[in-house]
Order: C-alpha cells, then structure tokens, then sequence
C-alpha cells in the first residue's frame, strides 16, 4: 500500500470536499457557511477548493483524409504495422499518407504505347486496382478507352 496522507493534506481535502457538498447544495452560502467553520478561509480558497483538478481528456480529432480512397488502407496498414511490428508495413501506411490527395495515375502499355489515365483521388483504392487488373487484359486502346469510360460512368465515389 502507499504512503499515507499527513494530516494536514487530509484536512485540506476534507474542507475541499465539503466546500464542493455545500456549494451544490446552496450555492448562494456556501461561502458564508465556510467561513464560520474555517475562520482564516478567503474567497480565493472557495474557488480553489471548488476549481476541477484533473487536466482535461484529450480529444481525438476527426481526420479530413477519410474521404480519401487511399484512407481506409492506410489505416489497416498502421493497424497490421501496430499488431506485427513489421516496419514495412509502416513504410507503406506513410508511402499512402504521403499520396493521399493526389489523383492516382493509371499506366497501361498497349502495342508498344502507354497510355495514361487520372483518377480521382476520392475513388477506392480497392476499386482502382480491379480496374488496373481489367485494363492489363485488354488488347487495343479502344477497349482501354471504353473500360475506363464504363469506369468513370460507374464509379461511385466512396
């Protein structure tokens, strides 16, 4: 067990307690009820003894990036990373979080060309890389131009 209060740090805490007690219970008297209990109690020592001790609770804000679709799997690569230990995965999450609001750029190598799409940075990761492994089967860049207008036709931002 700890060490003990002295009785000097009990009376203190008692009379903080009992100022807390009365000011709920009449807030209008509190003061003057004090007072006649503890002679040499100012108004400065009401309001300490009244004031909240505890450092507030620090609240976690809301990421403006979960919009993005590279968000959702940043998050789980920072989980895996947490879970495992495995730094490359760390790598990962900050690789994503360094590329998050770009727009992806999609490179397909048809005949010789490469061609070059731009999505927007809000589509799904997920939704990118099927459209990636749809693209690398076509054969002409006609049918890269008709996926990826079916694509941006379909596509329901997050």
């Amino acid at each position: 067990m700890g060490k003990p209060f002295t009785p000097e740090r009990l009376a203190r805490i008692r009379r903080m307690r009992k100022a807390r007690r009365l000011y709920r219970a009449q807030p209008l008297f509190a003061f003057e009820m004090m007072q006649q209990q503890y002679p040499a109690y100012t108004c400065q020592d009401f309001y300490d003894d009244l004031r909240y001790r505890r450092k507030p609770k620090r609240r976690k804000g809301k990421s403006s990036l979960k919009r993005f679709g590279r968000y959702a799997r940043m998050e789980q690569l920072k989980e895996m990373y947490h879970r495992t230990g495995n730094i490359a995965y760390a790598f990962q999450a900050q690789r994503l979080r360094k590329h998050m609001t770009k727009p992806y750029r999609i490179l397909v190598r048809i005949e010789g060309n490469i061609l070059e799409y731009g999505l927007s940075p809000l589509v799904r990761i997920e939704e990118v890389e099927k459209l990636t492994g749809l693209l690398a089967k076509t054969k002409t860049q006609q049918q890269a131009d008709t996926l990826m207008e079916q694509f941006r036709e379909n596509c329901h931002i997050n």
